[in-house]
C-alpha cells in the first residue's frame, strides 16, 4: 500500500499536469525514477513593426520554465528508446504519448522522456512549438508537411524537441530512395545530398530519422 505522503504527492502532481496518478505511478515504476513537471524554455517573439508599444524588453532566459500539461522522468541515456516504446505499449489504451522531449545528454548520463495526455501525436509538436528556426517555418507548417509525409508512410515519433524531431517508420519501405526524397522534402538538408547514399544510411537504421532545423 502507498504511503500517505506519496499519495499527496502524486494527486498534486496529477492535478497540476493533467496525468493520472496511476499512470505517474506505474510511469515510475517502468522507469525507476521520481516523476516531475514537463517543463519547455520560453520562447520569445520579435516585430518589426509590433502595434503593441511598450518600453518593457524581455530578455531571454536559459533552462527550461515554461510548465506544460504532461510529466517528465529523467532515465538513462542507453535505455531512453526502449523505454519510449514501452511506454508508449502501456498507455496507448488510455491515448498518453511518451517521447524524448530534450536531446541533450547531461553529465549524468540521463535524458529526459514526457508523458502527455492525448491521442493526436502532433500535440507533442505543438506543446514543443516545433519549428524551422532558420528556416522560418512555424509549427502549423511542419505538421502539414508531416501529416503530407504520414499519408505515404505512416511513422510514429520517437523524440520531439523545438528545433528537431526523431521518428521511424511504422512499416519498412518498399522503395528507400523515395523514402529518402519524401524525408528531404520535410527536413532539407543544406547541402547537396547523394540520393542513393542517403537512401542505403537511412535503410541501415530501419527507418528511424532524424531531423533538425538551426
Amino acid at each position: 500500500m502507498d504511503n500517505p505522503q506519496n499519495l499527496t504527492r502524486l494527486k498534486e502532481l496529477s492535478e497540476k499536469s493533467g496525468i493520472e496518478m496511476i499512470v505517474i505511478d506505474e510511469a515510475e515504476k517502468i522507469t525507476k525514477t521520481e516523476a516531475t513537471r514537463f517543463l519547455r524554455g520560453l520562447m520569445l517573439s520579435s516585430y518589426t513593426d509590433d502595434p503593441i508599444q511598450s518600453t518593457i524588453r524581455q530578455e531571454s532566459i536559459k533552462g527550461k520554465t515554461v510548465e506544460l500539461p504532461g510529466i517528465s522522468l529523467l532515465v538513462e541515456h542507453d535505455l531512453i528508446e526502449k523505454l519510449v516504446e514501452t511506454l508508449n505499449k502501456k498507455f496507448s489504451y488510455r491515448q498518453c504519448l511518451a517521447f524524448i522531449s530534450d536531446d541533450r545528454t547531461r553529465d549524468d548520463k540521463k535524458q529526459t522522456i514526457s508523458i502527455i495526455q492525448s491521442a493526436d501525436k502532433y500535440n507533442t509538436l505543438r506543446l514543443q512549438q516545433t519549428s524551422g528556426g532558420s528556416y522560418l517555418f512555424s509549427t502549423d507548417s511542419l505538421i502539414e508537411k508531416l501529416q503530407t509525409f504520414e499519408k505515404k508512410y505512416p511513422f510514429h515519433f520517437i523524440g520531439v524537441g523545438d528545433d528537431w524531431l526523431l521518428i521511424k517508420t511504422n512499416d519498412t519501405p518498399k522503395d528507400w530512395t523515395d523514402f529518402a526524397k519524401e524525408v528531404l522534402k520535410v527536413c532539407p538538408p543544406e547541402d547537396e545530398v547523394n540520393i542513393d547514399k542517403y537512401a542505403e544510411e537511412i535503410k541501415s537504421t530501419n527507418g528511424r530519422i532524424s531531423m533538425w532545423w538551426d
